[in-house]
């Protein structure tokens, strides 16, 4: 048989030169056509016929959906045929592939229409649809493309609105949205446009339409006669045939109502306001099982019609979730029973419910006399209303609201609570208000801070005051990492506890050592109980003793002093106090290596105190305990020896006079001199003299002077023993236990040797 002979068959119609084709598809007719045109144009593709077959074959689709072979040969595109496509495909072209399949298996014709409805739209939407080349280039058969072409230039051409109903007619017909269909129908052309597949189904949406009619207006005849049953077998028909129409459900949903208010209610639908959703359960009788549910919101508004809207959110505990109720409005929600996708039953309906959720969580913190409040307004609130109650009553001062958050201050010790309403517009503009949540909370005594901390150091030890922490046990704490904020407020933890008192010994004379060598930041906590406030701080530097000091005089009015120099210390200060007066002289570790180090001082007594110098600034330093080295005035003895005066022709015997220099008052234990010589053995040699003793053990004492006979500026002069032959030599030595104390001025060794 010949193509056109086949086409002519198929669509009932007769053929000819001049009448090629007529009769092409108005409506894909196919559930789902939405979503499969989705995938078809995620993946670019102009018809589906670009996912059947590869591009630069053809197709002939008049008589069926064939594909171009080799050898000029054609091969059916069905079921099986679509299957070896995906394989070759690919994992992209899948869901489409698939969905394709499904339309084939369930009508095998539904391939023809799909694609046959899409080549018309493209033909009657391109500037030249009415050349045969326009097809050709679409991948038609050029044999057919002709007839195709003069087809779709005679087919009803179909606006935005049309074509959106034409597509989705089969979508609500075949889920029982009669009514919508009909409304779809409408757009359309009553005859079909020449489609005697969609003629036929605007006959059918026509007949189910008028028998729901029929259904409600008996419904309504039982209901006024007070016929309960028979007035919901009514509705409950209507509803079977078409699941969308809105009198039927508020028929069904009005009758249950009033049959509850009679005979008691034998089931409920439960609501409950969550956040900004409902949550709906179903108390059902035991034998009524679990069967699937159509939950539907009812929406009253004023003067106007009742809104429905189909609840398709399940909820995990079981039940369902309206994640968008109306705010500000009414609402009932009914739950219908299904089989085989319709209304099988009355409805579970539930009470009225004002959807004015309010804030969701809602907390608090509380301070010293101050509560801090939030908690998550709902999307769709106006603002919210706030009160705050004390234990005297309302609490208007020191209150401060703003979005999601109160805070109070200057607040009484005690209970204390937090009310908040939600507000929201109504449909007739006036506003209405959540139910309110309140929040307890109380407000515990708190501690006074301290002000101001202040540190003194005295006698080697640091005093502390300090002002306010009033009613509050003050610490000095030393914090284990970065003190908190002053002001900052505590609460007690013992996975984290509060550091103890600073746990340095305490001084006789008062107040606190601190250990040398430690740097310590000390603040004030103020305690009360489990709660505290965090007070001002100060640095405590406590730098380290300077061991080993050693002090000595030398020539120049200078002395010399070496230490050990201690650890970690950058520089050290020696402090000079002397007459009344002090002088610092500081020095760094590199220039004492190098050269030492010397102070100037004066002959009378000083006091010498090294310390290493602090390293904080702005620090409070304590020095460290010792360090301090006293040195007694210069005092020095001096010894001559002094020819005898002349008698006669001759001079008496040499004299030994010793002075003693003291700046100050003479202290009472100075030390022994004695004058010891060292005689030469036999006969010197020309010019040689004797060696001097070098200690007073080594030669012959000949005088001692007791310290306690000398006085500054009275010389005692006392004769030199005869009986020693020359030549001698003499030296003067400084005995007993201030001898390091006492310089000994000694002539020059020439004037101590007697020959």
């Amino acid at each position: 048989m010949s193509t056109g002979a086949q086409v002519g068959l198929e669509f009932g119609q007769s053929l000819g030169l001049r009448r090629a084709l007529r009769g092409l598809p108005l409506s894909p007719l196919v559930p789902g056509y939405g979503h499969l045109v989705a995938g078809q144009q995620a993946l670019g593709l102009r018809h589906i016929g670009d996912a059947l077959v590869e591009r630069g074959r053809v197709l002939r689709v008049l008589d069926g959906v064939f594909e171009e072979r080799a050898a000029r040969r054609w091969q059916h595109i069905g079921a099986g045929r679509i299957q070896e496509i995906a394989v070759v495909r690919g994992v992209a072209y899948g869901p489409l592939l698939a969905q394709l399949e499904a339309v084939q298996l369930q009508d095998p014709a539904a391939l023809r229409r799909i694609l046959l409805y899409q080549l018309t739209g493209l033909l009657q939407a391109h500037p030249q649809g009415s050349e045969p080349g326009t097809a050709v280039a679409l991948g038609v058969c050029p044999r057919e493309a002709r007839a195709l072409v003069r087809a779709a230039a005679g087919h009803p051409r179909l606006d935005g609105q049309q074509r959106e109903a034409a597509e989705g007619l089969e979508d609500a017909w075949s889920s029982g949205k009669v009514r919508r269909a009909a409304r779809l129908a409408a757009r359309l052309p009553a005859d079909g446009g020449g489609d005697a597949l969609l003629r036929g189904r605007l006959s059918d949406i026509a007949l189910r339409a008028k028998e729901a009619d029929r259904a409600l207006d008996a419904g309504r005849k039982a209901e006024r006669s007070g016929d309960v049953r028979a007035a919901q077998a009514g509705f409950l028909r209507a509803a079977r045939l078409a699941a969308d129409c809105p009198r039927a459900v508020l028929a069904l949903v009005r009758v249950r109502r009033a049959e509850d208010g009679s005979a008691g209610p034998v089931d409920a639908l439960a609501v409950r306001p969550v956040a900004e959703t409902v949550s709906l359960s179903a108390a059902l009788p035991a034998a009524d099982g679990a069967p699937d549910r159509r939950i539907l919101r009812l929406t009253r508004v004023p003067d106007g019609p009742t809104g429905i809207t189909e609840i398709e959110h399940a909820s995990p505990a079981g039940g369902w979730v309206d994640r968008h109720p109306p705010f500000g409005q009414e609402v009932r929600y009914a739950a219908f029973p299904l089989r085989d996708g319709r209304i099988d039953g009355p409805p579970v309906v539930s009470d009225v419910l004002l959807v004015a959720p309010d804030v969701s969580g809602l907390r608090s913190a509380t301070g010293r006399g101050r509560i801090d409040a939030a908690w998550t307004e709902p999307s769709g609130a106006l603002d919210v209303r706030v009160r705050l109650y004390g234990p005297d009553g309302p609490v208007v001062d020191g209150v401060s609201v703003r979005t999601g958050a109160l805070t109070a201050t200057g607040l009484a010790v005690g209970a204390h609570v937090v009310r908040v309403h939600c507000r929201y517009r109504s449909p007739d503009g006036s506003v209405v208000e959540s139910p309110g949540v309140e929040h307890h909370v109380v407000v515990d005594p708190w501690p006074a801070p301290v002000d101001r901390l202040d540190a003194t150091v005295v006698q080697g030890a640091v005093r502390f005051a300090w002002s306010g922490g009033r009613d509050a046990d003050v610490r000095l704490v030393a914090w284990p990492a970065d003190p908190p904020e002053p002001g900052a407020e505590l609460t007690y933890d013992p996975a984290r506890p509060w550091p103890a008192p600073l746990p340095w010994e305490a001084a006789a004379g008062g107040g606190l050592v601190p250990p040398p060598g430690s740097v310590t930041r000390v603040s004030a906590l103020a305690v009360l109980g489990p709660r505290a406030v965090a007070g001002p701080g100060l640095v405590v530097e406590c730098p380290p003793p300077v061991a080993g000091a050693r002090v000595e005089r030398v020539a120049g009015g200078r002395a010399r002093v070496t230490f050990d120099w201690p650890a970690e210390a950058g520089e050290v200060a020696a402090t000079v106090e002397q007459d009344g007066g002090s002088t610092v002289r500081r020095v760094t570790r590199s220039t004492y290596v190098r050269e030492g180090l010397y102070v100037d001082v004066a002959p009378s007594a000083f006091s010498l105190t090294l310390s290493a110098a602090p390293r904080t600034p702005d620090a409070v330093v304590v020095p460290p305990p010792g360090g301090g080295t006293r040195v007694p005035p210069e005092i020095t003895v001096r010894y001559r020896i002094v020819p005898g005066p002349r008698r006669a022709l001759r001079r008496g015997p040499s004299l030994l006079r010793v002075t003693l220099s003291c700046p100050g008052e003479v202290p009472p234990d100075l030390p022994e001199f004695v004058l010891v010589a060292r005689t030469g053995k036999g006969r010197t040699e020309k010019g040689r003299a004797p060696t001097r003793p070098r200690t007073p053990t080594d030669g012959t004492a000949l005088l001692r002077l007791d310290g306690g006979r000398l006085r500054p500026g009275s010389p005692v002069e006392l004769p030199l023993p005869s009986g020693l032959r020359p030549p001698y030599a003499l030296r003067g030595f400084l005995l007993g236990e201030g001898a390091a104390d006492v310089r000994l001025d000694e002539p020059s060794p020439t004037d101590l040797v007697v020959r």
